[in-house]
């Protein structure tokens, strides 16, 4: 399977072409990025005809550039770029009546697990006080990242009250935690990521699993159903 990058020369990015390249079913079709440089291709240049899947770690307005360049084809496309607004997710969305595309904020292999492990508890401690923290590094905004939204649209049932905690350390590709304190005890889960191969080793796998896929909007937890 031929697969084409976009945010070729970020930290993800460079996991993606190191995991394509061992990777015995994997090949690069292009590596691309806004801007050119460090051996990809300016996205206004790109070919994106070779390609079986794309898989984008770029930006909101690299995404949104991209999806312009694709109106003529309809080859799938895995997106892990965070920070879009509420018009370009509907956006994105729209985007299902074309081809098959997935988007989450975090990739991490068992990272659904972890997702779905921290909702059973909540809703087992109705009464905890619930704590959703990140730590990644100190080059990213101090504003919650999109793993922490994700996580506290998935733990605010009936309106819950979900606090956050923002760190950011060194080159930490990332830490996830949920703490549920009920007064006499509490309980917390942590998601480690080790490096930033754990995004783009997730990213791969959903886009083995996109390949196939109808045209249709998708999340990461859709790739875990089956």
């Amino acid at each position: 399977m031929r697969v084409t990058v976009l945010g070729s020369t970020g930290r993800v990015g460079s996991a993606l072409h190191a995991c394509i390249g061992r990777a015995a079913d994997l090949s690069l079709a292009e590596a691309l990025s806004s801007s050119g440089g460090c051996g990809s291709v300016c996205l206004s240049k790109a070919q994106l005809i070779d390609a079986d899947v794309i898989v984008d770690f770029s930006s909101p307005a690299g995404t949104m550039a991209l999806l312009d360049r694709l109106k003529t084809s309809n080859v799938p496309l895995v997106v892990g770029t965070t920070g879009f607004s509420g018009e370009q997710t509907q956006v994105l969305m729209r985007e299902g009546q074309l081809r098959p595309i997935l988007v989450s904020a975090n990739f991490t292999k068992g990272f659904e697990v972890f997702a779905q492990c921290a909702k059973r508890l909540a809703g087992s401690l109705s009464q905890a006080r619930v704590t959703v923290g990140e730590v990644y590094n100190a080059r990213k905004k101090p504003i919650p990242s999109g793993t922490t939204r994700r996580l506290c649209d998935l733990l605010n049932d009936n309106g819950r009250d979900i606090e956050t905690e923002i760190s950011r350390v060194g080159d930490t590709p990332g830490i996830n935690t949920v703490t549920l304190d009920y007064g006499v005890a509490e309980i917390d889960i942590t998601l480690t990521v080790r490096n930033r191969e754990a995004y783009a080793e997730g990213a791969l796998d959903a886009a083995r699993w996109l390949a196939d896929r109808p045209a249709g909007f998708y999340t990461l937890s859709d790739s875990h159903a089956e």
